[in-house]
C-alpha cells in the first residue's frame, strides 16, 4: 500500500485548534494592554489635574492681599455642611497670584466651594467686568473643610474666619469624598 502525501483530517482539525488558541491568547494580550493603558491615561490625567489644583490653590493663598478697591474682606471662610454632615465649607478671597491664570497685575476674586460637578475655584478679576468662571476643578471631590490658624500669641485652629479684613497665620485644607477625607491635609502659611 502507497501511502500519500499530505495531511490527515485529524492533522488539520489540531492546526487549527492550535492556531485559535494562539489568536485567543495574543487578543487577550492585547485586549489587557489596551485596558491597562486607558487606566492609565485617566490615572495620569486624574493627577496632573490634582497637581495643577494644588498650584493654583497654594499660589491663591500665598499671595493673598488686601483689595485696592476698599471696603472688599481680604479672606472670609464660611463653613458648611451637607444633610449628612460632610463639610462643605466656603472659602473667599482677594489675591494676585504669582502664576497664570491668577497673574500679579490685577487683584482677583476668588472663591473655593464644593458644587455638583467636583471641587471648583472660580475666578474674575476685580474691577473688570467679565464673568467669573471656573479656573479649576477637582471631579469627585464632593467636600471642603478648612481651617484658620489664628493668634499672635497663642495660636490655635478656628473653624471659621470673622475677621475680613485680617489675615491668618496659615489655611489648612482638607479635601473630602463621598466616602471620607483625602490625606493629608494642605497647610498654607499667608504672607
Amino acid at each position: 500500500m502507497k501511502r500519500r502525501a499530505g495531511f490527515t483530517l485529524l492533522e488539520l482539525v489540531v492546526v487549527v485548534t492550535l492556531t485559535g488558541v494562539v489568536a485567543l491568547l495574543v487578543y487577550g494580550a492585547a485586549r489587557a494592554a489596551a485596558d491597562t493603558r486607558a487606566r492609565l491615561e485617566v490615572q495620569q490625567l486624574a493627577v496632573s489635574s490634582e497637581l495643577a489644583w494644588s498650584v493654583l490653590v497654594t499660589d491663591a493663598l500665598r499671595n493673598v492681599r488686601a483689595s485696592q478697591d476698599f471696603g472688599r474682606p481680604t479672606l472670609i471662610l464660611e463653613p458648611g455642611s451637607d444633610a449628612l454632615g460632610r463639610p462643605r465649607d466656603r472659602l473667599r478671597l482677594i489675591t494676585a497670584g504669582g502664576t497664570p491664570p491668577l497673574t500679579g497685575d490685577a487683584d482677583w476674586e476668588v472663591v473655593i466651594e464644593p458644587q455638583a460637578a467636583g471641587l471648583t475655584l472660580i475666578a474674575r478679576p476685580i474691577g473688570v467686568a467679565v464673568p467669573a468662571r471656573p479656573l479649576a476643578r477637582l471631579p469627585g471631590v464632593t467636600g471642603l473643610d478648612a481651617r484658620v490658624l489664628t493668634g499672635l500669641v497663642e495660636l490655635e485652629w478656628a473653624e471659621e474666619w470673622s475677621q475680613p479684613f485680617f489675615l491668618p497665620r496659615a489655611v489648612e485644607i482638607t479635601l473630602w469624598t463621598d466616602s471620607g477625607p483625602l490625606p493629608p491635609p494642605a497647610v498654607v502659611t499667608l504672607g
